[in-house]
């Protein structure tokens, strides 16, 4: 019998999860749940749509799980707030690897959402309510905390310690053996070889577009 689960979160984020759940995974989406503010309508993407602060009555924490599909707003302090949130109601939040992921990982909470081509290598263990978004790398012996955010293509080399709450831009690395403290933000494109402070920010170099010349007049070009 397939797991039923509740999404939190009515967003296109929260309709591509539902069809990644219900394609890959032996889950059923019964329902969407939004706190009673931001509820619209009583219904979402075709299934029913509830107040979250009522979730419970209607899907029992019992005989329902929740995926949270929720981003990296505010360091992914909201993602958090609602984790914790569910999980005092009695919920277990589900992860989703995607068929595609190379899994090599010794051990893995709950809520993780890692999506297309993926690597966790040999030794790898991954906390709650981390997004592993495509094409991601995370090398041999590296630890992720909880509440993570990696954009596409980021990597981080082996033995590598990402604490809680860190960003990690698109195309972004992060050298071996190195820790990410708390609320670590790496733009997309950064190269991050030392340990960090907590609530640190790191940037690359900035692109800029050349005035008055064409790309056809460049010598790459012609």
């Amino acid at each position: 019998m397939k797991r039923k689960c509740v999404i939190f979160g009515t967003t296109d984020f929260g309709k591509m999860l539902r069809y990644y759940f219900e394609k890959y995974a032996d889950v059923q989406i019964a329902a969407y749940t939004v706190d009673k503010a931001y509820l619209e309508s009583d219904t979402y993407d075709g299934l029913p749509a509830v107040a979250y602060e009522e979730v419970e009555k209607a899907y029992p924490p019992t005989e329902y799980m929740m995926v949270i599909a929720l981003g990296y707003k505010k360091m992914n302090q909201i993602r958090q707030q609602k984790f914790e949130d569910a999980k005092r109601k009695g919920y277990r939040i589900e992860n989703f690897v995607h068929p595609s992921v190379v899994d090599e990982s010794v051990a893995m909470g709950e809520g993780n959402i890692i999506l297309e081509h993926v690597t966790l290598a040999y030794g790898t263990k991954i906390g709650n309510s981390n997004i592993i978004w495509n094409g991601s790398q995370i090398s041999h012996e590296s630890q992720v905390g909880d509440y993570n955010f990696f954009s596409v293509d980021s990597v981080i080399a082996g033995k590598t310690v990402v604490k809680n709450n860190c960003f990690l831009g698109i195309n972004s690395t992060v050298l071996g053996n190195r820790t990410l403290e708390y609320a670590t933000l790496v733009g997309a494109g950064a190269f991050v070889k030392e340990n960090t402070e907590p609530y640190s920010v790191y940037v690359p170099a900035r692109s800029i577009c050349l005035e008055n010349k064409k790309s056809t007049e460049m010598a790459y070009t012609r």
